[in-house]
């Protein structure tokens, strides 16, 4: 029954498109007569005028004159008479053969009761699946997040989530992935270890009470070299900064020479060997000599360092707006063994990019690399400081707006790839009245997107205008 009423509803469709060739004589006027009415009814206008002595009797004759002419014209090349249109059936039959037919065939595949359905979401998973299996991770982690909701006691699809969100750098949520990984793996230790340290990554690199006792009870139960480490981390947070070298050797004695995380340990056994102004062969007897020379030891000759400090101060000094060379000169510093004016390098170039986001993220990671982190006094604004910025000059504010826009040209500089960011800085070039910083940074978007034809047009169009080609 199904059937035969939907092969009724698609032949009555197809004649309903057919009937315009089934009709025997249209007879139409022809448009002739229409516009000629439209010259006659100008004429009476024009002899009212004139009757009511808004013109002239010359000027009447003349306008008549005129729309006359325009009217033996319009008679001369306007269709006349009437248009006929006949019968054509075997136009009709084919045009009500082809909509039926074309009806039913795709109705068949798509639209049957039985045919199974194509949702929006099962659609959006297969681009998700396309883009995640091409290398994005940002499509894998959407893919993860829609397979822990549809099936939330699955590990492993936590697991690669965590995993992926920590590969982000999104520590928070990789910690709250782990989360759930832990609650379905129990007691595996790698599960336990992994998640302590991503709370660990989520506070600041600052071991926090929870992951404290997870690193404990594994230390006990394992001996986990992570454990261990952030143990050693939690030490010297607080303040234990002895027991935290001598922990971070004993592992390094206990590892292989080639695990992963030995550069991590040398790292941190250097740096503190630098603030307790020790030998840090004392702890690694192999030490290089690009160690030694970090540890604060005589790997560098001193006149080259002491030369290379001064260089840096003294570009900085010309131009401040050059988180590399803050940081560069904050290395130098804690290489010359003057950890507090490697703080000091650190702290003043977080001063020109306070507005900057990503500088300051780069500011941190040298801080942790440089161990100052370990030892620095707690950074916050105080009531004063917050006092002082709710009375900022306008030569401050312009100052804060100028980071802004130099932490957008710095983060552009590491990651091209983002052409909204482009934009935005051309637009602050411009807004801040310096064309050819604008020109310039125009000139790398291009060629960051060399071959993006898309890209570069959004570019153009969206800051034609603010830029002034050479």
């Amino acid at each position: 029954m199904f059937w035969l009423t939907l092969i009724a509803a698609a032949c009555l469709a197809g004649l309903w498109m057919a009937a315009p060739f089934l009709r025997t004589r249209v007879a139409d006027t022809g448009d002739a007569d229409g516009a000629i009415s439209v010259y006659r009814d100008q004429i009476d206008e024009v002899e009212r005028d004139r009757d009511a002595g808004l013109i002239s009797a010359a000027e009447c004759v003349a306008a008549r004159a005129e729309i006359e002419r325009r009217a033996q014209q319009a008679a001369r090349t306007l269709d006349q008479g009437l248009s006929v249109s006949r019968r054509a059936p075997v136009a009709a039959g084919l045009v009500a053969a082809v909509a039926a037919f074309a009806a039913l065939a795709i109705y068949a595949p798509l639209g049957a009761p039985g045919s199974p359905d194509q949702p929006l979401a099962a659609r959006k998973t297969e681009e998700l699946t396309r883009r995640a299996d091409a290398g994005d991770i940002g499509s894998r982690i959407q893919l993860l997040i829609e397979n822990t909701r549809e099936n939330p006691d699955s590990f492993e699809d936590w697991w690669m989530l965590a995993r992926s969100y920590a590969a982000m750098g999104d520590h928070a949520s990789s910690a709250d992935a782990y989360r759930h990984a832990v609650e379905l793996a129990g007691d595996r230790p790698a599960v336990l270890s992994a998640y302590a340290e991503a709370m660990t990554l989520a506070n600041g690199n600052k071991v926090p009470g929870a992951a404290r006792l997870i690193f404990e009870g594994l230390v006990r139960d394992s001996d986990d070299p992570r454990a261990r480490y952030y143990l050693a981390l939690a030490r010297a947070q607080a303040q234990d900064f002895q027991g935290a070298i001598d922990d971070w050797t004993a592992l390094a004695r206990a590892s292989d020479p080639s695990a992963p995380w030995m550069a991590l340990v040398r790292r941190d056994i250097v740096n503190m060997a630098r603030f307790l102004e020790q030998d840090v062969t004392d702890y690694l007897p192999d030490a290089s000599p690009q160690e030694i020379a970090a540890a604060g030891g005589s790997g560098l000759l001193p006149d080259t360092l002491t030369d290379r400090i001064a260089s840096l101060e003294a570009a900085l000094a010309d131009e401040p707006k050059d988180y590399k060379a803050w940081i560069a000169l904050a290395e130098a510093r804690a290489q010359a063994g003057d950890s507090d004016g490697a703080a000091a390098a650190l702290a003043e170039g977080r001063r020109h990019y306070a507005a900057a986001p990503f500088v300051m993220q780069k500011f941190a990671e040298a801080e942790r690399a440089m161990g100052l982190d370990l030892v620095a006094a707690p950074r916050g604004p105080t009531n004063a400081d917050m006092a002082a910025a709710a009375e900022m000059s306008q030569a401050d504010r312009d100052d804060m707006i100028a980071g802004m826009v130099a932490g957008l040209a710095a983060r552009l500089e590491e990651e091209p790839d983002d052409p909204a960011g482009w934009i935005m800085l051309i637009r602050s070039y411009a807004t801040l009245g310096d064309p050819e910083a604008a020109r310039n940074a125009l000139a790398q978007a291009r060629q960051a997107f060399t071959g993006r034809a898309d890209i570069l047009r959004s570019i153009a169009d969206q800051t034609s205008g603010l830029v002034t080609e050479n």
